[in-house]
């Protein structure tokens, strides 16, 4: 697994008691994802990081650099005292799932959660196979405690959980959860790494499927699998430079990622799916007017925007239908909703269907240390 593959970011909400057995639940569950082996939990006074074991799992796993915000109490729990800021409590799990190397030293036992502050705050935290955490007003007395910024390194997949209450938010790899009118005061986080290696493979698979099961121009296929673009095939330039243009548009300019398969506008890449979609505007004050029975309808802006999805964010979307046979609806855990026409070569209820698969192959290929 390389270090600078793209994290693949999950969202979850959920509620669990102190026993840390689901309450509630808000977001979309996704069955392949297991629970980190940490909690996070606070009080007015700042934020806990806990071991949550197993039958699989042996104590201690916590290994904490000394730091005047944190305090290591036994083997199990460290608390984070207020004040810190924007100083990030680092969680990093590299070496739990296995992307650095560790001593072959049998004396100093299993794979460590390593958890430290840094002696500088940097304006950016954005790093490979990483998630930022910030946790909001989790305090109702201490004016200190408001904020906690927590990074989580090593992971692709990160799921929060958190009760009905909390209001999420999210850009990119940055997770923001207002706690301020929750009476639960646990998050459960659910994680892991990913295992491409074959979606080279598996992708243009899923797409052939389609194309010989729906689509019947005998000239030509719907989902082009650049793959195919042999030297023999007449179309095979035009083919690429298609692809070329749709990497230009979604801005993608990862050195480690490759164009696999087009339709149309859409482009799916061996770490996400690009998209031109409709983006909502008003998002949030349409859809309170719609919950008040007043019939208005979410307005969106035209099709004038190219967006890239991640796999740790396009895992976790949601695809319906919307207005006619060829529209369909994306929503996230987060409120963000988009509209795709998805007239080229498919209705939408076949390109929903190829979206659901897409997603569990993916998913499939989490490795959660289970």
């Amino acid at each position: 697994m390389s270090q600078t593959q793209t994290p693949l970011l999950l969202v979850l909400a959920l509620v669990f008691s102190c026993t840390f057995s689901v309450v509630g639940q808000k977001g979309m569950s996704n069955p392949n994802l297991k629970e980190l082996p940490i909690v996070l939990s606070w009080d007015n006074d700042g934020a806990r990081i806990t071991v949550k074991t197993d039958e699989t799992q042996s104590g201690n796993l916590l290994e904490m650099t000394p730091f005047r915000y944190l305090d290591q109490i036994g083997n199990d729990l460290i608390r984070v005292a207020s004040g810190s800021g924007n100083t990030p409590v680092i969680i990093d799990l590299s070496e739990y799932y296995g992307m650095t190397e560790i001593s072959e030293n049998p004396d100093e036992g299993n794979p460590k959660i390593n958890v430290h502050m840094p002696k500088l705050t940097l304006a950016n935290y954005n790093e490979p196979n990483s998630f930022i955490l910030e946790l909001k007003n989790f305090s109702r007395t201490n004016t200190e405690a408001t904020k906690q910024i927590f990074l989580f390194r090593g992971l692709d997949v990160f799921y929060v959980g958190t009760d009905d209450c909390a209001k999420l938010s999210a850009l990119q790899n940055r997770i923001i959860v207002d706690v301020e009118k929750c009476d639960v005061k646990h998050l459960l986080l659910k994680g892991g790494i990913l295992e491409l290696e074959d979606v080279e493979e598996k992708i243009p698979n899923l797409c052939r499927k389609y194309n010989d099961r729906y689509f019947s121009q005998e000239t030509s296929d719907a989902f082009v699998c650049l793959a195919d673009c042999r030297k023999e095939d007449p179309n095979a330039y035009k083919n690429l430079r298609h692809s070329r243009s749709l990497i230009t548009k979604y801005n993608i300019t990862d050195f480690e990622d490759a164009p696999i398969s087009y339709l149309g506008n859409m482009l799916i890449t061996k770490k996400g799916v690009g998209l031109n979609l409709k983006t909502e505007f008003m998002a949030n004050a349409a859809l309170k007017k719609k919950a008040k029975g007043k019939g208005k309808k979410v307005s969106y802006n035209p099709y004038d925007r190219y967006k890239f999805f991640p796999w740790y964010e396009f895992i976790n979307l949601s695809f319906t239908k919307y207005v006619d046979e060829n529209q369909l609806l994306i929503r996230d855990p987060y409120n963000n909703s988009y509209i795709y026409n998805s007239k080229v070569h498919f209705s939408n209820v076949e390109l929903i269907q190829f979206f659901n698969e897409l997603k569990a192959l993916i998913s499939a290929r989490v490795n959660t240390k289970s």
